[in-house]
Protein backbone atom coordinates (compact mmCIF):
# COMPACT_ATOMS: atom_id res chain seq x y z
CA UNK A 1 0.00 0.00 0.00
CA UNK A 2 2.83 2.38 0.85
CA UNK A 3 4.55 1.58 -2.44
CA UNK A 4 1.40 2.55 -4.32
CA UNK A 5 1.29 5.82 -2.38
CA UNK A 6 4.91 6.63 -3.16
CA UNK A 7 4.44 5.90 -6.88
CA UNK A 8 1.36 8.11 -7.06
CA UNK A 9 3.11 10.99 -5.31
CA UNK A 10 6.34 10.68 -7.29
CA UNK A 11 4.96 10.31 -10.83
CA UNK A 12 4.08 13.99 -11.61
CA UNK A 13 7.36 15.57 -10.41
CA UNK A 14 9.35 12.78 -12.05
CA UNK A 15 7.54 13.48 -15.31
CA UNK A 16 8.55 17.15 -15.12
CA UNK A 17 12.18 16.36 -14.32
CA UNK A 18 12.61 13.70 -17.02
CA UNK A 19 10.79 15.58 -19.77
CA UNK A 20 11.94 19.17 -19.16
CA UNK A 21 15.22 18.90 -17.24
CA UNK A 22 16.78 15.68 -18.53
CA UNK A 23 15.60 15.82 -22.15
CA UNK A 24 14.89 19.55 -22.56
CA UNK A 25 11.44 18.98 -24.04
CA UNK A 26 8.48 21.37 -23.69
CA UNK A 27 6.24 21.14 -20.63
CA UNK A 28 3.71 18.32 -21.14
CA UNK A 29 0.05 19.20 -21.39
CA UNK A 30 -0.72 16.08 -19.36
CA UNK A 31 1.16 13.30 -17.64
CA UNK A 32 -0.23 10.97 -20.29
CA UNK A 33 1.42 13.01 -23.02
CA UNK A 34 4.87 12.18 -21.60
CA UNK A 35 4.46 8.68 -23.03
CA UNK A 36 4.33 10.14 -26.55
CA UNK A 37 6.88 12.99 -26.48
CA UNK A 38 10.12 11.16 -27.19
CA UNK A 39 11.59 7.70 -27.08
CA UNK A 40 13.75 8.78 -24.15
CA UNK A 41 10.74 9.86 -22.08
CA UNK A 42 8.17 7.24 -22.95
CA UNK A 43 9.03 4.65 -20.29
CA UNK A 44 7.88 6.56 -17.20
CA UNK A 45 4.09 6.56 -17.54
CA UNK A 46 3.69 2.93 -18.70
CA UNK A 47 6.10 1.76 -15.99
CA UNK A 48 4.36 3.62 -13.16
CA UNK A 49 0.83 2.90 -14.30
CA UNK A 50 1.76 -0.71 -14.94
CA UNK A 51 2.98 -0.89 -11.34
CA UNK A 52 -0.27 0.66 -10.06
CA UNK A 53 -2.29 -1.76 -12.19
CA UNK A 54 -0.27 -4.72 -10.91
CA UNK A 55 -0.74 -3.63 -7.31
CA UNK A 56 -4.48 -3.25 -7.86
CA UNK A 57 -4.67 -6.74 -9.36
CA UNK A 58 -2.67 -8.46 -6.62
CA UNK A 59 -4.60 -6.59 -3.93
CA UNK A 60 -7.91 -7.57 -5.51
CA UNK A 61 -6.89 -11.23 -5.75
CA UNK A 62 -5.12 -11.82 -2.48
CA UNK A 63 -5.13 -8.91 -0.07
CA UNK A 64 -8.65 -7.49 0.13
CA UNK A 65 -9.83 -9.79 2.92
CA UNK A 66 -12.59 -11.33 0.81
CA UNK A 67 -14.54 -8.07 0.87
CA UNK A 68 -16.59 -7.99 -2.33
CA UNK A 69 -16.65 -4.20 -2.68
CA UNK A 70 -12.91 -3.99 -1.99
CA UNK A 71 -12.19 -6.66 -4.62
CA UNK A 72 -14.51 -5.10 -7.20
CA UNK A 73 -13.13 -1.58 -6.91
CA UNK A 74 -9.49 -2.67 -7.06
CA UNK A 75 -10.31 -4.86 -10.07
CA UNK A 76 -11.82 -1.79 -11.76
CA UNK A 77 -8.70 0.19 -10.90
CA UNK A 78 -6.56 -2.56 -12.44
CA UNK A 79 -8.50 -2.52 -15.69
CA UNK A 80 -8.55 1.27 -15.88
CA UNK A 81 -4.87 1.86 -15.18
CA UNK A 82 -3.91 -0.98 -17.52
CA UNK A 83 -5.80 0.65 -20.40
CA UNK A 84 -4.13 3.99 -19.68
CA UNK A 85 -0.73 2.30 -19.69
CA UNK A 86 -1.11 0.34 -22.94
CA UNK A 87 -3.07 2.85 -25.06
CA UNK A 88 -1.66 6.38 -25.51
CA UNK A 89 -3.70 9.56 -25.50
CA UNK A 90 -4.05 11.68 -28.64
CA UNK A 91 -0.87 13.67 -29.18
CA UNK A 92 0.78 15.75 -31.86
CA UNK A 93 3.97 13.81 -31.17
CA UNK A 94 2.46 10.60 -32.54
CA UNK A 95 3.12 9.96 -36.24
CA UNK A 96 2.06 6.32 -36.50
CA UNK A 97 -1.35 5.54 -37.95
CA UNK A 98 -2.13 2.86 -35.40
CA UNK A 99 -0.91 2.93 -31.82
CA UNK A 100 -0.82 1.07 -28.55
CA UNK A 101 -1.04 -2.58 -27.66
CA UNK A 102 -4.34 -2.90 -29.51
CA UNK A 103 -3.02 -1.24 -32.67
CA UNK A 104 -5.98 1.10 -33.12
CA UNK A 105 -6.18 4.60 -34.71
CA UNK A 106 -4.98 7.46 -32.50
CA UNK A 107 -8.45 8.89 -31.80
CA UNK A 108 -9.80 5.47 -30.87
CA UNK A 109 -6.80 4.98 -28.59
CA UNK A 110 -7.53 8.35 -26.99
CA UNK A 111 -11.09 7.25 -26.18
CA UNK A 112 -9.84 3.99 -24.68
CA UNK A 113 -7.15 5.84 -22.74
CA UNK A 114 -9.64 8.38 -21.37
CA UNK A 115 -12.16 5.68 -20.43
CA UNK A 116 -9.39 3.84 -18.58
CA UNK A 117 -8.46 7.00 -16.69
CA UNK A 118 -12.07 7.57 -15.63
CA UNK A 119 -12.37 3.95 -14.49
CA UNK A 120 -9.02 3.96 -12.69
CA UNK A 121 -9.50 7.24 -10.86
CA UNK A 122 -13.20 6.64 -10.29
CA UNK A 123 -12.47 3.27 -8.75
CA UNK A 124 -9.75 4.83 -6.61
CA UNK A 125 -12.08 7.55 -5.30
CA UNK A 126 -14.73 5.02 -4.29
CA UNK A 127 -12.07 2.70 -2.84
CA UNK A 128 -10.74 5.47 -0.61
CA UNK A 129 -14.12 6.79 0.49
CA UNK A 130 -15.95 3.48 0.95
CA UNK A 131 -13.31 0.87 1.78
CA UNK A 132 -10.62 2.79 3.64
CA UNK A 133 -13.21 4.12 6.08
CA UNK A 134 -14.68 0.73 6.95
CA UNK A 135 -14.55 -0.53 10.53
CA UNK A 136 -16.09 -3.37 12.48
CA UNK A 137 -16.78 -0.93 15.31
CA UNK A 138 -19.25 1.95 15.59
CA UNK A 139 -17.73 5.42 15.37
CA UNK A 140 -17.87 6.07 19.10
CA UNK A 141 -15.78 2.95 19.77
CA UNK A 142 -13.12 3.66 17.16
CA UNK A 143 -9.71 5.00 18.17
CA UNK A 144 -9.03 8.71 17.81
CA UNK A 145 -6.51 7.94 15.07
CA UNK A 146 -9.07 5.90 13.13
CA UNK A 147 -11.62 8.70 13.28
CA UNK A 148 -9.02 11.19 12.10
CA UNK A 149 -7.97 8.88 9.27
CA UNK A 150 -11.58 8.45 8.17
CA UNK A 151 -12.06 12.21 8.11
CA UNK A 152 -8.95 12.61 5.96
CA UNK A 153 -10.10 9.86 3.57
CA UNK A 154 -13.47 11.59 3.27
CA UNK A 155 -11.99 14.96 2.38
CA UNK A 156 -9.35 13.52 0.07
CA UNK A 157 -12.12 11.73 -1.80
CA UNK A 158 -14.10 14.92 -2.22
CA UNK A 159 -10.98 16.83 -3.33
CA UNK A 160 -10.50 14.18 -6.01
CA UNK A 161 -14.12 14.53 -7.08
CA UNK A 162 -13.58 18.29 -7.25
CA UNK A 163 -10.60 17.73 -9.51
CA UNK A 164 -12.83 15.81 -11.90
CA UNK A 165 -15.24 18.74 -11.97
CA UNK A 166 -12.36 21.05 -12.87
CA UNK A 167 -11.58 18.67 -15.72
CA UNK A 168 -15.14 19.16 -16.98
CA UNK A 169 -14.74 22.96 -16.82
CA UNK A 170 -11.54 22.66 -18.82
CA UNK A 171 -13.29 20.42 -21.35
CA UNK A 172 -15.89 23.12 -22.07
CA UNK A 173 -13.12 25.71 -22.52
CA UNK A 174 -13.48 27.59 -19.22
CA UNK A 175 -9.73 27.95 -18.63
CA UNK A 176 -8.59 28.58 -22.20
CA UNK A 177 -5.83 26.71 -24.00
CA UNK A 178 -2.65 28.00 -22.32
CA UNK A 179 -3.35 26.86 -18.78
CA UNK A 180 -2.04 23.29 -18.14
CA UNK A 181 -5.22 22.19 -16.37
CA UNK A 182 -4.98 18.50 -17.24
CA UNK A 183 -1.46 18.10 -15.86
CA UNK A 184 -2.39 19.92 -12.64
CA UNK A 185 -5.57 17.87 -12.20
CA UNK A 186 -3.63 14.64 -12.69
CA UNK A 187 -1.04 15.84 -10.17
CA UNK A 188 -3.77 16.59 -7.62
CA UNK A 189 -5.56 13.31 -8.21
CA UNK A 190 -2.40 11.22 -7.89
CA UNK A 191 -1.26 13.28 -4.91
CA UNK A 192 -4.51 12.90 -3.00
CA UNK A 193 -4.64 9.19 -3.82
CA UNK A 194 -1.01 8.76 -2.79
CA UNK A 195 -1.57 10.42 0.58
CA UNK A 196 -4.59 8.17 1.22
CA UNK A 197 -2.57 5.05 0.38
CA UNK A 198 0.30 6.09 2.64
CA UNK A 199 -2.18 6.74 5.43
CA UNK A 200 -3.89 3.40 4.89
CA UNK A 201 -0.50 1.69 4.80
CA UNK A 202 0.33 3.00 8.25
CA UNK A 203 2.94 5.57 7.28
CA UNK A 204 1.43 7.98 9.80
CA UNK A 205 -1.52 8.33 12.20
CA UNK A 206 -1.35 4.67 13.17
CA UNK A 207 -3.30 3.46 16.20
CA UNK A 208 -1.30 3.73 19.39
CA UNK A 209 0.27 0.57 20.74
CA UNK A 210 -2.30 -1.42 22.67
CA UNK A 211 -5.31 0.25 21.05
CA UNK A 212 -7.69 -1.82 18.93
Amino acid sequence: MRVMGVIALALPPLAIVIVMVVHGLPAPESISQTATMAAQADFLLPLCLGALALFSLTYSIGFSYADRLDKTLTAIMFGGFLLVAVQPCASGYITAGRVGLLGVPQQVSHIIHSAGAVAGFGGMILWIMLCFTKSDKPTVMQTTQKRIRNSIYFWLGWFMIGSLLVFIFDFIGFFGTDFPVIFIIEWYMLGFGGIACLLKGGAFLRDKKGEK
